[in-house]
């Protein structure tokens, strides 16, 4: 597995979401994951000098590394 980030699969924020926890713009998609996976989150959200300017959703997540999301087939 690849260390990629998350940058390639930051989508618009469709609605409000905490600042905490959160990923920073160039992140590695792992930390992103082991956020999500360890606050129970199916997205979370990116951002820059404190203000999100996007969000990343676990399944495009696990898909970007080459994984499928758990109980998804």
């Amino acid at each position: 597995m690849t260390s990629r980030n998350i940058d390639p699969i930051i989508r618009p924020c469709s609605e409000e979401l905490p600042l905490e926890p959160s990923v920073g713009i160039g992140d590695k998609i792992t930390r992103a994951i082991e956020l999500m996976v360890s606050h129970n989150l199916n997205r979370i959200a990116v951002v820059r000098n404190r203000r999100a300017v996007g969000m990343i959703r676990l399944e495009d997540a696990f898909q970007e590394i080459g994984l499928d999301l758990p109980g998804k087939s």
